[in-house]
């Protein structure tokens, strides 16, 4: 294979990937091989997600455990926000990036292949899909870019980037453009990366059902029916391979709280910053995480949540704070890391329908998320199941393939396709795509969480690494 071309849908859940919505999307995957059991990693965020995917390794592995963080020897008196560049390289800390893992374009480098990224994304995803790029000398490119060489060269070649929108389907238009008639025509990289905003950002404020929602859905899947088109044009066609993914899924958020507001009307002292009258900082999320000043509090802070009606299991990078048994360790989900949270929340989900008739319902702590906007972070089947397909090259065609997969496995597989080594990664080449021997159903694993919960999980071979599926309440 020549080149490899990758499609991300931020947000894309599986069960709306049909063929009114994104017919190009179902084609592809006629044609190819899709992955029926393809999950996020926890917690399913985008900028924990994005390293997951490049690096081929898991929170824990890389560094990044949450978009929204808390770094005492960064900012003392304040939560990091990874949307934003400039907290993501004070994350940093001097180094070229917070990344502890190498990303594909480090490891395509020394073998002389080159790597591409255009992003209609945040500053800050971008910079963590691709950040050797100046090191590197090759294309990164994202639409919040006003500086740079690579921001004025695009500019002068194709005008200036719409502005933002909800919908955002302007700019995952215009950032089609540039793949389709800059990177890929003229630049030839071995390995290019587009990634889509929508439908995420339509999904978050106007709600999964909408009708502007559905529109935005039709217009990202337009642009990979004209990707889908320029690599079918192509004399070497048959040699492009086209892997289209999200990075995670989304649920309808129902119960919208503050958990730092819940926790200080509980008496405890709890804010976004160790500040001298705080104990606690809480990072709002769908899994708000919480630094402690005093870990002794952690079995106090248990006993709170496990009372309330809304809040799901306690999970804890170290379990000892705790009394045995309450809470599940960030490690078993491959998210424990010296940045980790000293303890996690979630939301107690439903299965029931939401508004627009999709299964799924979940609590969640953000507050730019109106009620009832479509949210991800935690552990609910919806926000873990994850669209995955593989067409050209040497992908199957007109496969399903029942291996279980995470994002962990996208570029290991990919690494594969080019003859590369993939050493080092967690995550591991997905042989089903291009041999049905290879192939085997996941072995399913039900786990006892704290609280009266179960995680369905599965693993693709006995002993292997956990692949969460599903929070729900036991009985």
């Amino acid at each position: 294979m020549t080149r490899c071309v990758l499609v991300a849908l931020d947000g894309l859940r599986p069960d709306m990937a049909t063929p009114a919505l994104t017919p190009n999307l179902c084609a592809l995957a006629a044609r190819g091989t899709r992955f029926a059991n393809a999950r996020s990693v926890f917690p399913s965020e985008t900028r924990v997600a994005t390293p997951s995917l490049i690096t081929g390794c898991r929170p824990g592995g890389h560094g990044m455990v949450a978009n929204t963080c808390f770094d005492a020897a960064v900012a003392p008196d304040r939560l990091l926000r990874t949307k934003l560049v400039a907290d993501v390289l004070a994350m940093a800390r001097g180094a070229e990036s917070p990344l502890q893992r190498p990303s594909l374009a480090e490891r395509l480098a020394p073998a002389g292949k080159r790597f591409a990224l255009v992003s209609a994304g945040t500053h800050g995803a971008a910079t963590l899909l691709h950040p050797a790029a100046g090191r590197l000398g090759s294309f990164r490119w994202n639409v919040e870019d006003v500086e740079g060489e690579t921001a004025a060269a695009v500019r002068a070649a194709f005008g200036p980037t719409p502005p933002a929108g909800v919908p955002n389907a302007a700019r995952v238009d215009f950032a089609g453009r540039i793949l389709l008639e800059h990177v890929l025509p003229v630049l030839r990289p071995d390995v290019a990366l587009l990634w889509l905003s929508e439908p995420d950002i339509a999904f978050h404020y106007l709600g999964l059902g909408h009708a502007a929602t559905l529109a935005a859905l039709r217009a990202a899947d337009a642009v990979l029916g004209r990707v889908v088109a320029w690599r079918d044009a192509q004399p070497d066609a048959a040699e492009i391979a086209i892997l289209v993914l999200s990075d995670h899924g989304h649920v309808t958020g129902r119960g919208k709280r503050s958990l730092a507001v819940e926790l200080c009307r509980a008496g405890f002292r709890a804010g976004e910053g160790m500040g001298p009258d705080i104990d606690v900082v809480v990072a709002p999320a769908a899994a708000p995480g919480m630094w402690l000043r005093d870990k002794g509090l952690a079995p106090q802070i248990a006993d709170f949540l496990a009372a309330q009606d809304w809040a799901g299991p306690l999970l804890a990078r170290d379990p000892a704070i705790l009394p045995a048994g309450r809470a599940f360790p960030l490690a078993l989900l491959g998210s424990a890391h010296a940045r980790s949270a000293d303890l996690v929340a979630t939301f107690a989900g439903s299965e029931a329908a939401d508004g627009w008739g999709l299964p799924g319902n979940a609590g969640f702590d953000t507050a730019d998320v109106p009620e009832g906007g479509g949210m991800h972070g935690g552990l609910h089947r919806a926000e873990l199941a994850t669209v995955l397909v593989m067409q050209g090259g040497p992908c199957r065609a007109g496969a399903v393939a029942a291996e279980a997969a995470d994002l962990t496995d996208i570029v290991p597989t990919v690494l594969h396709m080019l003859g590369e080594p993939t050493e080092g990664m967690e995550g591991r080449p997905l042989r089903a795509a291009f041999d049905a021997a290879a192939d085997a159903p996941p072995l399913p694993e039900v786990l006892d969480l704290p609280g009266g919960f179960l995680l369905e999980a599965m693993r693709a071979a006995p002993g292997g690494r956990l692949y969460p599926t599903a929070l729900r309440r036991a009985g």
